[in-house]
């Protein structure tokens, strides 16, 4: 008798090992397809900035999290709202802790330019105060090209800004 309950309760360890396997292997695919969700998405807005900063010439366009862009980025990533943060050289889209990035081939500013001439410290300045830009659900922000006067000489920038 004791075999008996002994042979049970060692088949109900091994049903239940094996179940979690099986769970925690189907929650590491669940995970895997939200973060290539994310990347997807980091990956298409830094291109997107890339290709405005690879024209010629003076360019604006709109990026958003759900309509409304030259860009539409999808409004959920995973079934999950999240974020959309752009630095001077990376995007990273992200909710919960859970975060994908991609780098951008040209470092840009995040604030809007005004006409004028400006000073390379100035423009320092202004990266120092405007370091990163945040879009949520339904936002949505310029992306520029334009052509600047840095210390004298005409140059183009590429910005984003809301």
């Amino acid at each position: 008798m004791i075999d008996w309950i002994s042979s049970k309760v060692a088949m109900s360890l091994a049903a239940l090992i094996l179940l979690a396997g099986v769970v925690s292997f189907f929650l590491a695919q669940q995970e895997e397809a939200r973060h290539d969700a994310l990347h997807s998405i980091a990956n298409q807005a830094a291109s997107y900035i890339d290709e405005i900063s690879r024209s010629p010439g003076e360019i604006a366009a709109r990026i958003s999290v759900g309509p409304g862009g030259t860009l539409e980025l999808p409004t959920l990533a995973a079934g999950e709202a999240y974020a959309l943060t752009v630095y001077r050289s990376y995007v990273v889209a992200g909710y919960d802790g859970k975060r994908a990035f991609a780098v951008l081939t040209t470092s840009i500013h995040m604030w809007q330019p005004r006409a004028g001439n400006y000073t390379a410290s100035e423009v320092a300045e202004f990266d120092t105060l405007h370091p990163n830009l945040a879009l949520e659900s339904a936002g949505s922000a310029i992306v520029s090209r334009r052509s600047l006067v840095i210390d004298g000489s005409a140059r183009l920038e590429t910005f984003v800004f809301l």
